[in-house]
């Protein structure tokens, strides 16, 4: 099944300009569908492969934690 960028945005939860960022820097494949730019659609497997892409992504970012800054200016 082919989603809409509407439909991805509800999907996902975020905005459609997002959905529209994440497709035009690469991050979520997409099909062009007509003539000229096309309608975009996304299919399943796309959604699927870059939902897998963000977990993996985020095992990979592990920070070591921020020094705590001590905050000479407040008086408590």
């Amino acid at each position: 099944m082919l989603l809409k960028p509407r439909q991805l945005a509800e999907r996902l939860n975020v905005s459609l300009s997002t959905v529209y960022g994440l497709i035009e820097t690469g991050k979520i494949a997409c099909h062009r569908i007509g003539r000229g730019r096309g309608a975009v659609r996304v299919s399943e497997e796309d959604l699927t492969d870059y939902l897998a892409s963000c977990r993996n992504a985020e095992k990979n970012q592990t920070k070591p934690p921020r020094p705590r800054v001590k905050l000479k200016h407040l008086k408590l």
